[in-house]
């Protein structure tokens, strides 16, 4: 049986990896000036303790959630969640945009909810910041804690102390179309740079018809060539144990990786339209017209419904740098906990998480994800539990799944403050052949340290 028909349409439901940052639940009454529901009310005047069956104060835990986190099965958890914590009463309130940037804002004007789910690249400033709640007395007293990947969890540890619980994890790969593999006669993936090089100027066409090989040129350069840099043994930045940054854009490794990109423009294999953006690249992998590019688990979605044969899909990890170090890049959400929230909302808000990530509900999760087809190739953060468990997975993508966290890693540290003086740099080098790759980067990094670089210093020092 193909591919594709065993894995059916593969999608993967938006709310899922879209946004990554909104409570699951649906929209529930605002609250009142004084804060307190009408129900609440009602239960006290019935109760003059004040105290609900179970013996415990009422609490109401504010969420925000989205028009896109709107469907029964997660109505249906809402209520299970409620019946079993009887003094909790959860309380939504609708936040479209950009709730991660909205929920940093909202903790110092004091109208953020109590817990919300936020994306692994929002957190170092969450943490900097002093927003969130540091998790340690509850993590020591919930059993399931020995469940949960410490390679995940530690990710989100500072000074002894975890502020995040990790809910799902969405790994940058590399893909290649088989297909095109298969009509130039390269019967093995690429493991390193020279290989994938070599592969995708046998894929290549000539005459633009079909490119070997695709990064981003256009926009959001800076994205893709982060990985390029770990992979040749560096990086972008440091962050200083006070929090600060260090601009590392003229690291030999940079360079290295510049002139990488370089390579790929002058031997003719990437697009000739530099032009063209993400959206652009997925297209044109989806119809055939791209031999090999980074690639996200989540992307799958994008393929298939684009019409690419899954069959022709491959993922491995990225090809190894000169100094045969792989490395990429883990995307993914976490919950936390507001900082500033009461000690009680603090503890409903545990109760929340702890319900909402146990192996329990999770597995009620991916199972409601499985019976709609919507199943894609997520890591989920647990020791107990894997994707392939609830549908059939291709047996070449379980052991890159599994080993996506031994070399994996979180963004470069400030890449929203800085990130778009590397984007300068990349898209000069790519389109100019003779741009020096040095200069370049030398240049952007004293633009950032006079522009940027003081600015975040001071927000994020300890």
């Amino acid at each position: 049986m193909k591919l594709s028909k065993r894995l059916g349409s593969l999608l993967l439901v938006t709310a899922m990896l879209g946004s990554a940052l909104a409570a699951c639940g649906k929209e529930g009454p605002a609250p009142t000036e004084t804060g307190t529901q009408p129900s609440e009310t009602q239960n006290t005047a019935q109760n003059p303790t004040g105290k609900t069956d179970s013996g415990k104060e009422p609490v109401e835990l504010t969420l925000w959630t989205t028009s896109r986190n709107t469907d029964e099965f997660t109505e249906e958890r809402e209520a299970a969640f409620e019946e079993s914590h009887p003094w909790i009463k959860l309380n939504f309130v609708v936040k479209e945009g950009d709730p991660g940037n909205e929920f940093y804002q909202a903790v110092a004007a004091g109208t953020a909810p109590d817990c919300i789910l936020g994306s692994f690249t929002m957190m170092d400033k969450y943490i900097s910041s002093g927003i969130v709640a540091p998790l340690n007395e509850y993590l020591d007293k919930w059993e399931e804690t020995d469940q949960l990947d410490k390679t995940y969890l530690d990710m989100f540890k500072r000074d002894g102390n975890y502020y995040g619980i990790p809910n799902q994890v969405t790994p940058m790969l590399f893909a290649y179309n088989k297909a095109l593999f298969e009509k130039a006669g390269i019967t093995e993936a690429p493991k390193t740079w020279e290989e994938a090089l070599e592969d995708a100027k046998k894929i290549n066409t000539g005459d633009g018809e079909v490119a070997g090989y695709a990064t981003l040129a256009a926009e959001w350069t800076e994205w893709f060539f982060q990985y390029y840099v770990w992979q040749a043994g560096g990086d972008l930045t440091t962050e200083n144990e006070d929090g600060t940054a260090t601009l590392t854009f003229t690291d030999p490794a940079v360079i290295e990786a510049a002139k990488y990109y370089q390579q790929l423009a002058g031997e003719g294999v990437l697009p000739s339209d530099r032009t063209l953006k993400f959206n652009d690249l997925l297209d044109n992998f989806a119809r055939g017209k791209i031999g090999m590019m980074p690639f996200a688990v989540d992307w799958v979605i994008d393929v298939s419904n684009k019409g690419m044969d899954l069959d022709d899909l491959g993922l491995i990890l990225p090809p190894a740098g000169p100094t045969g170090k792989v490395a990429t890049a883990i995307a993914g959400d976490c919950w936390v906990i507001n900082a500033n929230s009461t000690k009680a909302k603090q503890d409903a808000a545990w109760e929340y998480i702890s319900f909402m990530t146990s192996k329990d509900e999770r597995t009620l999760f991916y199972e409601n994800l499985a019976s709609k087809g919507a199943i894609a190739p997520v890591t989920i953060p647990r020791t107990d539990m894997a994707i392939d468990d609830f549908a059939e997975m291709p047996e070449e993508w379980a052991p890159i799944l599994a080993s996506v966290g031994e070399v994996g890693r979180l963004e470069f540290y400030g890449k929203a403050d800085f990130g778009s003086y590397v984007d300068r740099a990349v898209q000069q080098i790519l389109s100019n052949p003779n741009a020096d790759p040095e200069k370049e980067f030398a240049d952007v990094q004293a633009q950032a340290e006079q522009e940027a670089l003081p600015a975040f210093n001071e927000a994020n020092k300890k």
